[in-house]
């Protein structure tokens, strides 16, 4: 079956929140969509919902991006369909609350598969076809926590978001040339499954509420970035303003303000 598009997002981490969010946000603009996680069911309720909706064409792929291969049979099996992507959305992850040695391995294996392994190798999976067509966007959703001094309890939480900051920007001057765009977006707390999946965390409890984002923010503000192609997107002034602080901050001190 042949399904190609002429404008199709692919979403990791698409069954709730902010990857929910960045579904609801292209379908508006009438991007078909692939949706990917592990629950299935309810990517399937939200496809229903986005065709209802929307009217685009809505592929439901789910797999597990803790597993190395899952990344290439994704795009195998969008291959053998004709799919192609425009915009890849590395939205996957989790959180892994507690100290390092606590915490079994394999679960730290999951998280460093999960937002390393897998964006970088989607990346070098769906970048060439952008490159050939001379258009394309790539979205990683890194976190506030990239640009803030790491704290214990967050080990590997936050040099895993720089990373996926740093890649992005990377990958920004090595597309430029293609016409491909690269941006990041860094929220800070987001009403989303997110806290409740890692466990819960220490800052979660102490930001208050009214001033989390909501996903839908999110997902339209990292989308108008990555159209204008700016390298980074922070939404929300609370988090711009905690940004321009901790940049400007000395790190002793930015370093004291987050322990």
């Amino acid at each position: 079956m042949n399904r190609s598009s002429s404008n199709r997002a692919l979403i990791t981490g698409a069954s709730a929140g902010i990857g929910k969010a960045f579904a609801e946000m292209f379908a508006k603009r009438g991007i078909d969509i692939v949706l990917v996680a592990r629950r299935r069911e309810r990517l399937e309720d939200l496809a229903a919902e986005l065709r209802d909706r929307h009217g685009v064409d809505v592929i439901v792929w789910d797999g597990d991006l803790a597993k190395s291969e899952t990344p290439e049979l994704l795009f195998k099996a969008l291959q053998d369909e004709g799919v192609t992507v425009d915009v890849l959305v590395n939205n996957a992850g989790f959180g892994v609350p507690g100290d390092l040695v606590d915490v079994e391995w394999n679960r730290h294996r999951n998280c460093l598969e999960v937002m390393t392994a897998a964006p970088v190798r989607l990346t070098h999976l769906f970048a060439p076809g952008m490159i050939e067509r001379r258009k394309g966007s790539i979205i990683n959703v890194a976190s506030l926590s990239a640009v803030l001094p790491p704290h214990a309890g967050g080990t590997l939480y936050y040099p895993v978001k720089s990373f996926l900051l740093q890649f992005s920007l990377a990958m920004r001057e090595e597309l430029r040339p293609h016409g491909v765009k690269v941006s990041a977006v860094c929220p800070g707390f987001t009403e989303t499954d997110f806290q409740l999946a890692a466990g819960g965390t220490v800052e979660s409890v102490a930001f208050p509420k009214a001033l989390w984002s909501k996903p839908e923010d999110v997902a339209e503000a990292a989308i108008q970035a990555v159209r204008a192609n700016k390298p980074i997107c922070i939404p929300g002034l609370v988090n711009k303003v905690i940004a321009v602080f901790f940049k400007l901050a000395p790190d002793a001190v930015g370093r004291w303000a987050v322990r």
